[in-house]
């Protein structure tokens, strides 16, 4: 009985009408529903997205295993993470300029065919170069952004594609916390069958890299570019600037309204600029640590927290033969004294990640609360605390020398990392009415290149106290904090909430004295 009323309710909502607008593009959700062509886009966007975020890091956990079969450094590791940052800055580049060519759904599904090649021939490689040419190519899955952010706003009508973007973005990035959880338990599966250890790592990197280029293939026939179904069939919009190219919007529910430009023209174009660019930077020092955490997370639990008394080269010597000392003159990486093991240092990252599922929002909800009373000096002040709050969680995280501490501001930074993201693209709408598909992407992009700076950072202080990194990083987010004391949007900044104060207490004693 219970099973029929379920189907009803499913085929009720699934033949529910979405209303359109004069494009055909969606003006409201249905999230139950998977009708084609704007729903069936919408969930094929973000599980997309999500499918290749998953694969993206899908070496990630498994190099503990790597690391101690192939003898790497830690230099090796840490330089093969900055070659998957580096190619999706490349492909992002001349995504968007595909998009616009051949639609999102030939780009989205070519990325994750290409991508899931060089996952799949990931156990050939014996050497640290080829971990990080290897990784070089994975990375490529990172583009997937860009047409999984146009497709959404090809389908939404501009009033709500700011949340269509919002929540697939978001989804997408949970792929980075669920891979902490898949591939240690697929590894663990295939060496309960009998395999050999040596050889269950390159199995277990086979199993995304399937998953990824039958979700590519799939989406082909199953899925539409636009509301009228082949890209080639497309209708063009002509008219208002702030429904065009809404594209590569990562951010919140973008009010994208023309009502700003009496404000627009009051403020210099030189501020303007300053402010892209300072947002660019800021970007970098949220969205850039959660692609940069990925990608050294369960590696800094394995070589923070050590066994007490433990000593590395003493148990090098005694579990290997005359190479032994070799091993060590090579710098390569010993985990023997970990406290951790790799499926327990992944399950712990994979925390870090899965926060995607409401912390984003939740710093885009908070910038809102704060605009509903402050106008827009409250969305920078928002910025302002989330990015601060970011940036000394950060310090406090590299702090903390026992593993349930450890854990605890773990999630706490990851909650003001996301939140920092939301609040971010809850400023972008508004630095420039007609160039906000323009100005989303350039910020956008500064996340990539700061992951890339994190990564090059890491790499030289990984040999000497990994804890450094986030300590590091830490004081740079908070001291780019203050740099929101500088934004200027539709001519106010953030101190102009001083002289709204000053004027609502010179309004109270002038009504004192009223009375």
């Amino acid at each position: 009985m219970s099973l029929r009323c379920c189907k009803r309710l499913m085929l009720k909502i699934h033949s529910k009408d979405i209303r359109l607008d004069e494009y055909g593009k969606a003006k409201e959700f249905c999230l139950m529903s998977i009708a084609r062509p704007h729903m069936r886009a919408f969930h094929s966007s973000w599980f997309c997205f999500f499918i290749a975020f998953t694969a993206w890091f899908g070496i990630q956990p498994l190099l503990p295993t790597i690391i101690k079969e192939l003898h790497l450094s830690r230099k090796d590791v840490a330089n093969s993470g900055i070659a998957s940052v580096a190619a999706t800055i490349i492909v992002r580049v001349s995504a968007g300029h595909l998009c616009d060519k051949f639609g999102p759904r030939r780009v989205m599904a070519t990325l994750l065919v290409i991508g899931s090649i060089p996952l799949a021939l990931a156990g050939l490689i014996t050497s640290g170069t080829g971990l990080i040419v290897v990784r070089l190519f994975i990375g490529f899955l990172g583009g997937t952004f860009v047409p999984c952010q146009f497709w959404t706003s090809i389908m939404f009508n501009y009033k709500i594609v700011g949340t269509a973007n919002a929540m697939v973005g978001g989804w997408g990035n949970l792929g980075g916390g669920f891979t902490f959880l898949l591939m240690p338990a697929v590894f663990q599966l295939i060496k309960i069958m009998g395999v050999p250890e040596y050889l269950a790592w390159k199995i277990a990197v086979v199993v995304p890299a399937v998953i990824c280029s039958v979700t590519g293939i799939s989406i082909l026939f199953t899925s539409d570019d636009c509301p009228q179904g082949e890209w080639r069939n497309r209708r063009h919009a002509h008219a208002k600037t702030e429904e065009l190219r809404a594209v590569i919007n990562e951010g919140e529910n973008l009010p994208m309204k023309g009502h700003h430009k009496s404000h627009l023209n009051k403020q210099p174009k030189v501020w303007t600029y300053i402010t892209i660019s300072l947002l660019i930077v800021q970007y970098g020092m949220c969205f850039g640590v959660e692609i940069a955490g990925n990608t050294i997370l369960n590696l800094y639990f394995l070589y923070k927290f050590k066994i007490e008394g433990c000593n590395e080269t003493t148990v090098t010597i005694s579990n290997s033969n005359s190479t032994g000392a070799n091993f060590l003159d090579k710098g390569e990486v010993n985990l023997s004294c970990s406290v951790l093991n790799q499926s327990t240092a992944s399950l712990i990252a994979s925390l870090f990640g899965l926060m995607n599922l409401f912390a984003r929002a939740m710093g885009g909800t908070f910038s809102d609360v704060c605009f509903k009373h402050f106008k827009i000096p409250g969305r920078l002040l928002a910025h302002q605390l989330c990015l601060a709050g970011e940036g000394i969680m950060l310090v406090i995280f590299s702090q903390m020398k026992s593993i349930p501490m450890a854990i605890c501001t773990l999630v706490i930074t990851s909650l003001f990392i996301q939140a920092s993201e939301g609040t971010t693209y809850s400023i972008v709408p508004y630095v420039h009415a007609k160039r906000i598909g323009v100005i989303a992407g350039v910020v956008g992009a500064g996340g990539n290149t700061g992951a890339l700076i994190w990564n090059t950072i890491w790499v030289q202080l990984v040999d000497v106290e990994p804890s450094w990194w986030f300590w590091i990083i830490g004081v740079i987010v908070f001291s780019g904090s203050m740099f929101t004391l500088l934004l200027r949007v539709e001519g106010m900044t953030i101190w102009h909430l001083l002289r709204k104060q000053e004027k609502r207490k010179n309004e109270e004693n002038a009504t004192a004295l009223e009375q």
